[in-house]
């Protein structure tokens, strides 16, 4: 895709494996900055009502000759008192909703915008500008169905970063995420220095789990003097984590560090730094443990290797973490070990054992729901996983935890350290029942 001469950017939140807490934010949304303070383009509210005016009388460039100015086309300064009385009115109007916006009050932003509307119908570059107060408001609200409208309305009437970024919002919260998609990567062509647009589409991809696509669109969006600096410190953080989430950590150091050698008072890049070394020392501890469970499974054979084997292909249907699976793994072969089980059907014992690991991890999850994405029966389900918490049962709760829980299991918290070659064997926690030894071989 080809792309202005202006240098291209890209952006936020989170729904995907984030795997540093630290929390990064940036004002995507017109009412939530200052007038005064730069929007994502580089100007400021209050500079892009003016030069909306000099477009409305023509004295200024032309929205297409301009790299931002299509984003606030507001009014015209006639020489008519009328029309400078409606000007002023509308700016106070606007400019409360700044303050309305910043604590959030919508509904009052919504009224002022309803009693503003019927005044301008007449001038689009300001009714498109008000559009854009109105679908920022009623997404915030959650009402995406109807902020909808709203976007399109003000991209029909002034196509602005702000109208294809709100709408992309609507459309993907609305399950529309092609959609949503396509109007990004068209805004960003349209408007090259529109930094928050590209960065809204890696967010998106994120979302999805599109991290390299990502990776790659942050890769177009520069940390330089032409950004502001928020963004700047954002787009160091949201690189650094998607590079942690690949396992690039190495990398995410050093983005953090050049963000950081750039921005050397940054509590928020120095927070991020920390929260990635945790991170880091957390999955070393996930993988010394995996290495560790991974070594103590022994062979099964007939039934019990059916419900090993289930365990295994649930994990890869649900996506979920090797840790747990190796977890529910481990359940199964200590109840064999301690409880004459007898099983027939594999699979609702495989479902079983994964819903009790992630009970022991703290979650709550729908046994029903899992049942039926397996096509299993709950019944048999449910008969399965009683079983298994009457094993659990008889364990101390700190026991059961060190042995068999994943996410939450105490041995993850502990310090991590490389041992020496001939330690890394791995330490194995015995199964109640057997003797085995923990000594390294």
């Amino acid at each position: 895709m080809q792309r202005g001469s202006g240098g291209d950017r890209s952006l936020p939140v989170f729904s995907v494996t984030r795997p540093f807490g630290a929390a990064f934010s940036y004002p995507m949304i017109v009412g939530e900055i200052d007038p005064d303070v730069a929007l994502p383009d580089g100007c400021s509210w209050r500079e892009s009502w003016s030069n909306a005016s000099l477009r409305r009388s023509g004295a200024g460039p032309r929205p297409e000759h301009t790299q931002h100015s299509a984003s606030m086309n507001l009014m015209a300064r006639t020489s008519r008192g009328d029309d400078q009385d409606l000007e002023r009115r509308v700016e106070q109007g606007l400019l409360r909703c700044v303050e309305w916006t910043r604590v959030g009050r919508h509904r009052k932003v919504l009224g002022e915008v309803e009693r503003v509307l019927p005044l301008i119908r007449r001038r689009p570059y300001l009714e498109a500008q008000v559009l854009v107060w109105k679908a920022q408001a009623l997404l915030a609200m959650g009402c995406a169905e109807r902020a909808l409208p709203a976007a399109r309305r003000s991209w029909e009437l002034d196509s602005s970063p702000h109208a294809c970024h709100l709408m992309s919002n609507a459309l993907n919260a609305l399950g529309n995420a092609d959609e949503s998609e396509e109007l990004l990567r068209l805004g960003w062509e349209m408007f090259p220095e529109a930094a928050h647009l590209p960065v809204q589409l890696a967010m998106m991809l994120t979302d999805q789990g599109r991290l390299p696509e990502a990776l790659d669109t942050l890769q177009e969006v520069p940390c330089d003097a032409s950004v502001p600096e928020d963004l700047q410190l954002f787009l160091y953080g949201l690189r650094a984590n998607l590079l942690a989430t690949v396992g690039r950590w190495s990398e995410a150091r050093d983005v953090i560090q050049e963000g950081l050698d750039l921005h050397p008072g940054s509590t928020l890049l120095v927070e991020a730094g920390d929260s990635l070394h945790q991170a880091w020392l957390r999955s070393r501890a996930e993988e010394q443990l995996g290495a560790s469970w991974r070594q103590g499974l022994g062979t099964l054979s007939g039934i019990s290797a059916e419900v090993d084997e289930a365990i295994v292909q649930i994990g890869a249907v649900h996506e979920l973490p090797e840790l747990l699976v190796l977890a529910a793994r481990r359940l199964w072969r200590a109840l064999t070990t301690a409880a004459n089980v007898k099983s027939q059907t594999p699979d609702p014992w495989g479902a079983a054992l994964i819903l009790a690991v992630m009970e022991l991890d703290g979650e709550r999850p729908s046994l029903t729901a899992m049942a039926r994405s397996l096509r299993l029966s709950p019944t048999s389900t449910r008969r399965a996983l009683v079983r298994v918490r009457a094993f659990l049962a008889t364990l101390e709760p700190e026991f059961a935890r060190l042995s068999f829980a994943a996410r939450a299991n105490p041995r993850l918290d502990q310090p991590s350290r490389t041992p020496p070659a001939r330690e890394r064997t791995g330490l194995v926690v015995p199964f109640p029942g057997r003797r085995t030894s923990t000594k390294p071989h």
